[in-house]
């Protein structure tokens, strides 16, 4: 959580979670891991020892780029991957599509993503190019992570912690959870079936009406929106409690523009709603 949400968020996120009953360890580093009776012994770099029933092991993933080598086609230094352009076109007849292109967003500059959303939209938006439709990439992918019964946030765009964020946020209710988002919706949350319609109409407001009283540095951050900027621009949203408002974030960053009060942005969330 550390690289993707504001520290003062991932700090809350993590004492959240310890008292689920999980027990963090953070920046441990794994030295080995052996078969100890029944169960699985992890040794520290420190020195701690760690007993266990199952190891997942969630360490993201290195493009296989052996294709790229033998064919001569450009590799991408700093993202990794296959360097495609706007249509993820590599060289005349190549194109590359999913997590092991790098590909350039035409919102926000050059970047490899490793998402099922983008998997889908890419590989489509490729096959496309390959019978001569010439589109560029300007879909947002979308990721999301649900955090115990209680907190789940979705994203997209450029979300990094190195950024300058602005959060809003709002006491929550027992609906703002994802199992109660699902069961109200009865479908899936995640389902990337949204069109850009159907925030097109979306107008933000530049008045200046009193803001609810929002939770202080400290307290439950129950629902929010995380605003990252670059140059003062949007870049990267994070939904916080927050579902089925995809389709006006993806708005948003498209559009590119400059806000005086992001608190009035947030308003187009909904987030004071009871």
């Amino acid at each position: 959580m550390g690289k993707i949400l504001p520290e003062y968020l991932s700090n809350w996120t993590t004492e959240k979670v310890r008292r689920e009953g999980v027990n963090v360890l953070p920046n441990a580093v794994v030295k080995s891991v052996s078969v100890s009776g029944n169960r699985l012994l992890i040794k520290l770099k420190d020195g701690q020892k760690v007993e266990t029933d199952h190891i997942v092991a969630a360490v993201g993933l290195e493009p296989n780029v052996e294709l790229a080598k033998s064919a001569g086609l450009e590799v991408d230094s700093d993202f990794g991957g296959f360097r495609v352009n706007a249509e993820l076109q590599a060289r005349s007849n190549i194109w590359v599509a999913g997590d092991a292109a790098c590909f350039y967003d035409i919102k926000l500059g050059r970047r490899r993503v490793e998402h099922h959303d983008h998997a889908v939209v890419s590989g489509r938006l490729a096959g496309e190019n390959m019978t001569g439709a010439a589109k560029p990439y300007w879909h947002q992918s979308m990721f999301w992570s649900d955090l115990g019964p209680s907190v789940g946030y979705e994203a997209i765009g450029l979300v990094d912690s190195s950024l300058p964020t602005v959060g809003v946020f709002a006491k929550a209710t027992d609906k703002d959870t994802p199992k109660s988002a699902t069961e109200q919706s009865g479908t899936g949350i995640r389902s990337e079936s949204e069109t850009e319609a159907e925030a097109s109409e979306v107008q933000i407001s530049q008045s200046s009406s009193p803001m609810p009283q929002v939770p202080r540095q400290g307290e439950d951050y129950g629902k929010g929106v995380i605003f990252y900027l670059r140059d003062k621009v949007v870049v990267g949203i994070v939904l916080w409690n927050i579902f089925n408002r995809m389709p006006i974030a993806r708005k948003i960053i498209k559009d590119g523009e400059e806000h005086e009060d992001l608190n009035e942005v947030a308003k187009l969330f909904n987030i004071h709603e009871d």
